[in-house]
């Protein structure tokens, strides 16, 4: 059986049913099980636990011999922050994976971006997470992915509603910030292959799709697959930022934070996309949309 964490989330739903199709039979940790209609089957087991709170993980991972821990967070918001999650809850996973004493495989999804003396508040718990990993004792592998799409993900869910609402399409800063999308379906291939996997241990793999674009890009691609010619009206970010500040004070879940504007000004692409040993042709951020955007 393999335990994975955030199974309710967009990466965590669709890898629940690709573990399955190959015949896995997975434990997924679940907050509420009320909410947990879309990854229900024959060969799931809901486990109801909070990772910020070790009492409910007790025995969670029994009898597992994988764990893959998806739980992280873009931004803060009442009652967690980055540390109680990337940090405090991949403690605590660990920590129930150790007690088990069956997990031979622990996986942390970390993300592209992710190093030591990074700026931004999510790339520093992130890294920090990953060290917790690197030093649990056990076999470990680390993804970071660069943006993930597909049906259901935040990213172009939110850019969808800003084109479709919106008589311009704000973008942030110049627009020309690189980005390396990965399809969803991409990604879960790499779960499935590198899930008790001898050959992934102690590995940190930097996934990214097959091309990088620009933001600006991503929105022009985005914008045709909606069928919409809408103009793009740049903001600069100098604008933004005392905005983001007020909302961030006044707002349990502010449209943007000053973190997202930091992280928005470094590249998310990589150099070493170890994508390809695992899909042959990886699907383009066009040939994507254009499976799940109706």
């Amino acid at each position: 059986m393999i335990l994975v964490t955030g199974a309710c989330g967009f990466v965590g739903s669709h890898l629940v049913k690709g573990l399955t199709a190959e015949g896995h039979k997975v434990r997924a940790l679940v907050r509420d099980g009320e909410h947990a209609e879309r990854i229900k089957g024959k060969d799931v087991e809901l486990f109801i636990g909070d990772v910020t709170d070790p009492e409910s993980l007790e025995g969670v991972a029994e009898g597992c011999f994988a764990v893959i821990h998806l739980v992280g967070i873009i931004q803060p918001g009442p009652g967690y922050t980055f540390k109680s999650i990337h940090e405090d809850g991949t403690t605590n996973v660990i920590a129930a994976s150790k007690d088990s004493g069956s997990v031979m495989h622990f996986i942390y999804q970390s993300a592209l971006g992710t190093r030591k003396g990074a700026v931004s508040e999510y790339h520093k718990t992130k890294y920090i997470a990953e060290e917790l990993t690197r030093g649990s004792g056990m076999n470990y592998t680390i993804t970071r992915p660069s943006i993930i799409f597909g049906k259901g993900d935040g990213f172009t869910t939110r850019l969808t509603q800003v084109i479709r609402m919106s008589p311009v399409v704000p973008v942030i800063g110049p627009g020309k910030g690189l980005l390396q999308p990965v399809y969803i379906d991409d990604l879960v291939k790499v779960f499935v292959k590198i899930t008790g996997n001898r050959e992934y241990y102690g590995r940190t793999l930097e996934l990214g799709g097959p091309e990088e674009l620009t933001f600006d890009e991503v929105v022009e691609d985005l914008k045709a697959a909606l069928h919409t010619v809408k103009p793009t009206l740049h903001v600069p970010s100098a604008l933004v930022r005392p905005a983001a500040r007020i909302m961030e004070k006044l707002l349990p879940h502010p449209p943007v934070t000053i973190d997202q504007l930091i992280m928005l000004d470094e590249d998310n692409i990589t150099g070493e996309n170890a994508i390809y040993e695992f899909v042959g042709k990886p699907v383009s951020y066009r040939e994507g949309l254009k499976k799940f955007l109706k």
